[in-house]
């Protein structure tokens, strides 16, 4: 049996919307997505302040998402800090 493990944790910027995503294997080795609820209606000019606080709040929504997961603050803080920013209009 393997131990929880973060292994990615992703902001997808795709054509309207915004959401946090984090890949994770729990005790049963089984790889799962967690992610955020998402927010949509996000124009592709927005202003890179505004999009940087929606991205905020989703990694934040992440965040309690796997803490109650079972992941620790810390393992949780740890993968935050390589997180990835895929961006996509959609096309």
């Amino acid at each position: 049996m393997s131990e929880n493990r973060i292994h990615r944790v992703t902001i997808k910027r795709i054509a309207d919307s915004v959401r946090a995503e984090a890949e994770v294997t729990l005790s049963w080795d089984a790889v799962q997505t967690i992610t955020s609820s998402g927010l949509r209606g996000i124009s592709v000019d927005a202003d890179p302040a505004y999009l940087r606080v929606v991205e905020d709040t989703q990694l934040s929504e992440l965040r309690k998402q796997l803490y109650a997961a079972g992941f620790s603050k810390r393992a949780i803080a740890t993968a935050v800090k390589s997180v990835v920013r895929v961006e996509s209009r959609g096309d």
